[in-house]
């Protein structure tokens, strides 16, 4: 008798599914609604009180970096660039073979153990 009235609030019947066909039992999603031009509208028309308010558009932001970071930046975007230039510059067959070669000074720690008899 315990045992009925523990389960006297369960739900029964399948689970209704979002996704599926509403007419099958499922539950039908809802879908949100964007509205991108009204967003430009606005954004323009901030823009625009902001030019007549202030007179002019605000200034973008100031680079706060150190002259250190500005360096370290340059000389990162000097070594990328040359990093593109030489894996352009190569074909298919020559970056098999220079992987190869890295491949094959590799010490046996990094070699694949063979599995299985024989």
């Amino acid at each position: 008798r315990e045992m009925s009235e523990s389960y006297q609030h369960v739900v029964k019947g399948g689970l209704k599914l979002k996704g599926g066909v509403p007419a099958a039992g499922g539950v039908k999603k809802k879908k949100k609604k964007k509205d991108k031009h009204k967003d430009k509208e606005r954004d323009a028309e901030a823009l625009d009180a902001a030019v007549a308010e202030g007179g002019s558009v605000p200034p973008p932001a100031a680079d706060t970096r150190t002259a250190a970071e500005r360096r370290f930046d340059e000389q990162a975007a000097k070594t990328q660039e040359k990093l593109i230039r030489s894996m352009a510059s190569k074909s298919h067959r020559d970056k098999v073979k220079d992987f190869n070669e890295y491949l094959s000074k590799l010490s046996e720690h990094h070699d694949i153990p063979k599995v299985g008899p024989g």
